[in-house]
């Protein structure tokens, strides 16, 4: 669906050349939910702008739908901005308009009839769930409606693609947990492929199947959301990924305790083991429990916890070694 082969963008600056996204080659298959992470300044929007050349590129090239589209300029130009919709983190609603005509703007420019444009303006707003909105101006809604309004004119030429550029980021977690689920009922139901930039891991565990981490402007890796999360390779993505399931355990914790605290990482259905208890008894030990807690990357849980281990030395490094082999990784962080 869409394809970067060593794409570069350069920029010029006070004489210097800035390289914001630098030989990246990544693809992107239709249907997939595919969000591109990374920190502030990694070259994020700069790639996904790419894909409806709000942003040129200075080398490589850019694929839809198995067509380069480099140097794309007036009709071809349009036609590709028909199929390839795009929404922001601050919504860019023309604030003189109301809910209807925000949504029609876009089908007039695109030359429909005024038959045809009542008629699809109906069906994304029921889509959207926002049918009593029509004469409503932007200023009269709430974030989530906004962005359900965005979603709504992004999609009214039939888009195939959806970008979608920190589209959560100015939204509390109630209204993102209802913005990602209504992109998941438009890739599922209407079968649009998503292409999402953000730097909320929550979000890509939450709706991608597939995702990069970008850092200074490279794709340093990509892959499964699960296995990226659960495994990652690159030194930048455990350190992100890391910063999300790190526990500082407090001063007076630490100097309460004795015996090691192990931080022990569950993957698929042995998230819901009975581990502790088992080896408990097998070994006699004792454990404290500091932190733990089970999410949801899709449908498949990845479990953390961390434990203090009491007992006889022997069985509590016995213990330690059972762990290892029951569960995906057990690491010894700290030990009194």
């Amino acid at each position: 669906m869409v394809e970067f082969r060593e794409v570069s963008v350069a920029f010029h600056q006070n004489k210097k050349t800035v390289e914001a996204v630098k030989n990246v080659s990544l693809k992107i298959e239709k249907g997939d939910i595919f969000g591109i992470v990374g920190g502030s300044g990694a070259g994020k929007s700069t790639l996904l702008r790419t894909i409806n050349l709000l942003q040129p590129v200075t080398g490589g090239d850019v694929l839809v739908g198995g067509r380069s589209i480099v140097g794309y300029k007036g009709e071809k130009l349009r036609e590709l901005r028909k199929g390839v919709g795009m929404i922001f983190q601050h919504f860019n609603l023309a604030e003189n308009k109301t809910v209807e005509q925000n949504i029609a703007f876009v089908l007039k420019t695109a030359g429909w009839k005024k038959v045809d444009i009542q008629k699809r303006v109906r069906e994304l707003l029921e889509f959207v769930k926002l049918s009593d909105k029509a004469d409503v101006y932007p200023s009269k809604l709430s974030g989530g409606q906004k962005q359900r309004v965005a979603i709504a004119r992004a999609l009214a030429n039939h888009t195939d693609i959806l970008l979608c550029d920190e589209p959560t980021s100015a939204l509390d977690a109630e209204t993102t947990a209802s913005v990602l689920d209504l992109l998941r009922e438009v890739n599922q139901k209407l079968g649009v492929t998503i292409i999402m930039i953000t730097h909320e891991l929550d979000v890509v565990k939450s709706i991608c199947n597939r995702t990069a981490v970008m850092a200074d402007g490279e794709v340093v890796e990509t892959g499964n959301v699960y296995e990226v999360f659960t495994n990652p390779q690159h030194p930048f993505t455990q350190q992100l990924i890391g910063h999300t399931q790190h526990f500082e355990i407090p001063q007076e914790i630490q100097s309460s305790i004795s015996g090691p605290v192990v931080k022990l990482t569950y993957l698929g259905e042995r998230a819901a083991e009975a581990v502790l208890s088992q080896t408990a008894a097998d070994y006699n030990v004792r454990y404290n429990i500091l932190h733990g807690k089970i999410e949801y990357i899709g449908t498949k849980p990845l479990g953390i916890l961390y434990v203090n281990i009491t007992g006889d030395r022997s069985d509590v490094e016995q213990t330690i070694q059972k762990l290892a082999e029951r569960t995906y990784r057990t690491e010894v962080v700290f030990h009194a």
